[in-house]
């Protein structure tokens, strides 16, 4: 019985300097993204701005575009960032509650310490990751639409504005962009589905 008690103890400890841990990681975390995204943004709306002279076009015509590109592959690198980072911490969530179960024979008492604040099953597609990760992702994938909405009135500000641009590039452009909106989405799919298979 004191062995069990002492057990439990450890097992206690260790959980709530994992906690202070992670609470570490996500401060850092939010402030690489957000500084990051910010920089991003900063540079990509400096680009957008200035496309608006016809004088600018003329010697640069495929500068918007390229930053374009950039800016929307950088967008879904941080949106798989948030989906492997997020996934990995449901992971390591599911783990410890298997120890946490084995080590608690008492099942009402560990309910009575971790009540339902820390259940890491029974999640579907829009919160199977932790809360943190979860808004960093729709974050960045609603930025991901909110560029691709610039981008097509930036094209049809450039067609009206009599500066003609290869219906190949306009297509690969609108194509690129699509591809990687969908890829997002199927990627977190992909997650769900392994997030499915160890909470089992």
């Amino acid at each position: 019985m004191l062995e069990q008690m002492k057990s439990e103890e450890t097992l206690e400890d260790q959980l709530h300097q994992q906690y202070a841990e992670n609470d570490n990681n996500r401060i850092g975390v939010f402030t690489s993204f957000i500084i990051g995204i910010i920089a991003l943004f900063g540079l990509y709306g400096y680009v957008f701005v200035n496309t608006n002279s016809r004088e600018y076009w003329n010697f640069n015509s495929l500068e918007y575009l390229l930053m374009s590109f950039i800016t929307i592959g950088i967008l879904f690198f941080l949106a798989l960032l948030a989906l492997y980072f997020g996934y990995s911490l449901r992971r390591d969530q599911i783990i410890i509650n298997n120890i946490r179960k084995n080590r608690y024979k008492d099942d009402e008492k560990m309910k009575k310490i971790f009540k339902k604040l820390y259940n890491p099953h029974d999640k579907d597609y829009f919160n199977f990751l932790p809360d943190f990760y979860n808004l960093f992702f729709w974050l960045f994938f609603s930025s991901e639409i909110f560029l691709h909405i610039t981008a097509i009135l930036k094209i049809i500000e450039i067609e009206k504005s009599g500066i003609l641009i290869s219906k190949c590039i306009v297509f690969s452009f609108f194509l690129f962009h699509i591809v990687f909106i969908a890829l997002t989405l199927i990627i977190r799919c992909c997650y769900l589905n392994k997030y499915k298979k160890i909470s089992q």
